[in-house]
């Protein structure tokens, strides 16, 4: 397991490559947002990046949120559940979330209506679109993003802020690169689309592995885990 000093120093190498990626590309964006993929991370690894200034954090489990409230609810961070949402962990997830990446279907969508009116809230979405074609992932296709854009904005409890994808796990970039341009052609359909209640200014994609790539494609947001945290342990 790795020590405070070790979270440190990957940290400062990760936010190194995010700048020299923003760098070397024509990026619409300042700066790209790092958020802490922390699943399996413990609450007290996490509080030392966030004592470092990082203040984003993607937990992948709602059990993981509720496990590790009592610590991260005391810092000044703020979660964002990166991962599949069933329908029946809705209540417990808008106990902790200020936003919910993995939007990818009508009922959840409904669900999470539902819940926001009778506790009188609101919480910010991304929507998941799976760009790699995988069938092992979750998403709406990229061909069905628009459409879906268009439903889930009806319901006035969701603000819709951008899109996230899970790239390809491969080795090479010419295969990887794909999936995070199609994202951003998805993001320019639906803005130029012009839909009440949806904004498009949030590309979550990238991890660890191929932040770099995600980043000259457009990514605003990269979710890292192991490049800070280290590896995580095989079950």
């Amino acid at each position: 397991m790795l020590n405070d000093d070790d979270i440190l120093a990957n940290l400062g190498d990760v936010r190194a490559r995010i700048a020299r990626a923003v760098a070397e590309t024509q990026h619409e964006a300042d700066h790209v947002r790092l958020l802490l993929a922390t699943k399996t991370v413990s609450a007290e690894r996490i509080a030392t990046a966030v004592g470092a200034g990082e203040h984003l954090i993607g937990e992948n489990r709602v059990q993981e949120l509720a496990q590790k409230d009592e610590v991260l609810s005391a810092l000044p961070c703020e979660r964002h559940l990166i991962g599949h949402l069933q329908t029946n962990k809705v209540n417990q997830a808008l106990a902790y979330v200020t936003c919910i990446q993995s939007l990818d279907r009508v009922d959840l969508a409904d669900r999470l209506q539902r819940r926001l009116d009778s506790i009188d809230s609101s919480v910010d979405v991304l929507l998941q679109v799976n760009t790699s074609g995988e069938i092992s992932k979750f998403g709406v296709s990229p061909d069905d993003a628009l459409t879906f854009a268009r439903e889930t904005a009806k319901r006035d409890r969701i603000r819709i802020r951008g899109l996230m994808t899970i790239g390809l796990p491969a080795a090479d970039p010419d295969l990887i690169r794909p999936g995070y341009r199609r994202l951003r052609e998805v993001r320019d359909q639906i803005r130029d689309a012009r839909i009440d209640n949806v904004h498009m200014g949030t590309l979550s994609m990238g991890m660890s592995g191929d932040l770099d790539i995600a980043i000259e494609e457009g990514a605003t947001m990269v979710r890292v885990g192991s490049a800070v945290f280290g590896v995580r342990p095989r079950p």
